[in-house]
């Protein structure tokens, strides 16, 4: 035995009567030297355990690519990737493998232990120290749903909406590119700025409140009905006559009165918090319902940025704002109802890949920052659900739900020193409420901006969904923050300072998406 001598000489200094010092080291010497050891077997056991666990990741990937096997033969496949990646003759020998499909929920469970001959734990009757590990992966699914909420606003202007529309039409030939069936892959687009556009076709469609229903329908004219006082009887030895009408006012008709000037597509957010949820819209809950966007004729006096028809009264701000008179014939002379409306409308899930790259070539860049009302509607175009309905059902097995979403700045609602608080973009004036808190400071609305952001993030990853995140050349720490938590794992946030990077982050999304993913 190699360690014979070692013990010889213990066994002489217990022999020794001489002093104490020979006592003392003759007891300690044995438990110094196990532990010593020992130290090295549980690092060596440890060692097994890292290969052992990668060795097994490696098996069940293996597994899971190959479908309709029979259990002999998974088993034979898990053993061939365990040999190429574990080297037995360092770190002991793989035993007890087993390998277990479960058809029902996808997955691949692969689990196996290393035997490994200790060196000095011998010596206490420790012959061997024994790992274990189990692996398991989601079999990678026949079909794929995606959208991807992408920022068009005017800081993408020049070579950077080039550059995202060269990475997003990446993605999308990777991914079709890997399907066996162009069918097995859905892609749908969110281009957002301020406000997201639908499409006109979808004018006066019973889910976009034709009839005026909803409670922010015309909110900045009072809510409807709208009280309109009309007098007559002015002048000598006339008698003044006041009257007051109760009128609806719909944005579909002031559209249809307006000349030159029609609804270009554009919606309100609904509220809080449906104004990023998925509820279906329902004629019998009209704040369920979507409204157009329909930015109003702001008073001529006064320092408002969208007056674009005269009043023909005087008064206050409420009397201006209820003047309908003026919609009727009138030609706005600057921006108008569409103001904020800037972007290409959004494209529904499909699986013709021409559809999809052409309404990437499409996008452009204009308008300020509205990350949740694009990352709302990225969720109701991948949901099973009205007013989208080509998502399939939330609990359908065969499918990953997947989203993308990128911005290149910080959520923008720009405050203004006017009795309206702000310029109307979706949540319209903030004046009225609808995003929560009403203030004037632009640093403030673009925090509850972020605030909805967080929940509508949080509401995408409640279902299911698979949640990607970029920023592009993004300064402000908080804004990455914000994305980086907006993903599912951190692992799926991407920060793209250049071109380069974001091309790069397009293409390890779309890797992701085309193989499996270790579940634990």
């Amino acid at each position: 035995m190699p360690f014979q001598g070692l013990f010889n000489l213990g066994a002489r200094l217990c022999r020794e009567t001489r002093g104490n010092v020979a006592t003392i080291f003759a007891l300690t010497l044995v438990p110094v030297a196990l532990l010593s050891g020992g130290a090295v077997d549980l690092s060596q056991s440890m060692n097994a355990r890292s290969r052992l666990a990668q060795a097994l990741d490696a098996a069940a990937l293996a597994v899971g690519v190959n479908t309709n096997l029979s259990s002999s033969e998974a088993t034979g496949i898990a053993n061939d990737f365990i040999a190429a990646n574990y080297p037995g003759r360092e770190l002991g020998v793989v035993q007890n493998v087993n390998v277990y499909i479960d058809d029902e929920t996808d997955t691949v469970t692969v689990s196996g232990e290393a035997r490994v001959r200790t060196t000095m734990l011998g010596m206490i009757g420790l012959d061997y120290i024994t790992v274990h590990w189990e692996s398991e992966v989601q079999r990678a699914r026949q079909r794929l749903e995606l959208v991807m909420v992408l920022d068009n606003t005017g800081s993408m202007g020049g070579s950077k909406i080039r550059n995202l529309r060269e990475s997003a039409e990446l993605l999308t030939g990777i991914l079709f590119d890997a399907a066996d069936d162009p069918s097995d892959v859905k892609i749908g687009l969110v281009p957002f700025a301020a406000t997201v556009n639908v499409g006109t076709n979808h004018a006066r469609a019973w889910w976009m409140d034709p009839d005026a229903l909803s409670p922010v329908h015309a909110e900045w004219a009072g809510g409807n009905p709208v009280e309109i006082e009309t007098c007559s009887g002015r002048g000598r030895g006339r008698r003044r006559r006041c009257q007051t009408e109760e009128i609806w006012v719909n944005h579909w008709d002031l559209f249809d009165q307006l000349r030159n000037t029609g609804w270009e597509g554009c919606v309100e957010a609904r509220p809080i918090p449906m104004d990023i949820d998925d509820t279906p819209p329902s004629i019998g809950n009209p704040s369920t319902l979507f409204v157009p966007y329909f930015a109003p004729d702001e008073p001529d006096n006064g320092s408002y940025s969208n007056s674009y028809l005269s009043d023909g009264v005087s008064g206050g701000v409420s009397e201006r704002l209820q003047a309908l008179d003026k919609y009727d014939n009138g030609r706005p002379n600057r921006e108008g109802p569409n103001r904020s409306c800037t972007t290409t409308p959004v494209t529904p899930l499909t699986s013709t890949e021409r559809t999809v790259l052409n309404a990437i070539g499409d996008m452009g860049a204009s308008g300020t920052t509205n990350i949740p009302n694009g990352v709302g509607w990225g969720i109701r175009l991948i949901s099973p659900g009205a007013p989208f309905t080509e998502g399939s059902a939330w609990d359908d097995d065969e499918y990953i739900k997947a989203m993308v979403i990128l911005t290149d700045g910080d959520n923008v609602m720009r405050g203004r020193n006017t009795d309206q608080m702000s310029d109307y973009e979706a949540y319209g004036f903030v004046a009225d409420g609808r995003l929560g808190r009403r203030s004037s400071s632009s640093n403030v609305l673009s925090n509850e901006l972020d605030d909805r952001t967080e929940a509508a993030c949080a509401y995408a990853r409640s279902l299911g969904i698979r949640v990607y995140t970029i920023t592009f050349q993004v300064n402000s720490s908080s804004t990455r923050s914000l994305m980086q938590n907006c993903a599912s794992n951190p692992s799926l946030y991407f920060d793209s300072p250049s071109s380069e990077a974001l091309e790069d982050a397009f293409e390890m999304i779309a890797g992701d998406l085309t193989n499996l993913r270790l579940s634990r």
